[in-house]
């Protein structure tokens, strides 16, 4: 009789574990690789990340190290500017092929299409959705 508790208690501690380990493992994820949440934080991350590693592994001097984040800071803007440019174009190209796919469906699955177009736009990630790779390494 003694028996069947054992397991019992046994298997309560071991689906407790496997739980708090899944939720432990999504929120861990959701919090450290989410992407920032708008551009001009994640511009201020990336200068700052790259100034400093160039600043660190080159052992940059106080003056030559604020000439390296201004050139870095002028590289992204003008990487803001190229994106800006084909922003539209791949927005359109999207939009497109979601016209396309609509083609091909009901009016039924088109709506049920349009409803999981904004459901990944309202939350794009959650505990098994993960987020974006990390940003590629700092030099080609």
């Amino acid at each position: 009789m003694r028996k069947w508790k054992i397991w019992t208690a046994f298997l309560a501690v071991f689906l407790a574990g496997a739980l708090s380990g899944v939720a432990g493992t999504g929120l861990y994820i959701r919090l450290h690789f989410a992407p920032p949440p708008d551009r001009e934080t994640f511009r201020t991350e990336l200068t700052e990340r790259v100034s400093s590693t160039l600043s660190r592994e080159l052992d940059l001097t106080g003056e030559a190290a604020k000439a390296v984040r201004a050139e870095v800071a002028a590289t992204l803007d003008e990487l803001e500017a190229v994106h800006a440019e084909l922003r539209p174009r791949a927005r359109a190209i999207v939009t497109d092929g979601i016209e396309r796919v609509k083609g091909h469906l009901t009016q039924t699955q088109q709506a049920e299409l349009d409803e999981l177009i904004r459901r990944n736009r309202e939350r794009p990630f959650s505990l098994f959705r993960l987020p974006p790779p990390p940003p590629p390494p700092l030099f080609p």
